[in-house]
């Protein structure tokens, strides 16, 4: 049986193509604030957001629950050491939190065989 990684979970979830995975995920992680400024600061300075895109591609890998928490704490801890004006005291960046409260619900529907598209109820991901 094929391992299954947070990206194709978080398609599934979210109802999208493989292809788009990243930019669904960084829309959906960044704190709401900085939702509306993302547009304009990714014109303005392309690179802002590298750091966050990187995350995103390596949680995206990750194949169980450890190992996305393992990104995320890897990801607070980057932030937490210096990151500059932007990512630390404005926030425009994406939640660690909120990648890694998706992850854990994800994962943990997973290893208890989750219903089939239509059967049952799916975990509500409350994005805040």
């Amino acid at each position: 049986m094929p391992q299954t990684t947070f990206q194709s979970l978080c398609c599934e979830y979210f109802k999208c193509a493989p292809d788009q995975y990243e930019q669904r995920a960084l829309r959906r992680f960044l704190y709401p604030h900085a939702r509306l400024l993302v547009p304009l600061l990714r014109f303005l300075t392309p690179d802002l957001f590298s750091p966050d895109l990187k995350f995103i591609r390596r949680i995206g890998g990750a194949s169980d629950l450890r190992d996305a928490t393992n990104d995320v704490v890897d990801f607070n801890h980057l932030n937490s050491n210096g990151s500059g004006f932007w990512r630390t005291g404005l926030r425009l960046r994406v939640s660690g939190r909120k990648a890694g409260r998706l992850a854990r619900l994800l994962f943990l529907e997973a290893a208890n065989q989750r219903p089939k598209q239509g059967e049952g109820h799916r975990l509500k991901f409350q994005l805040r």
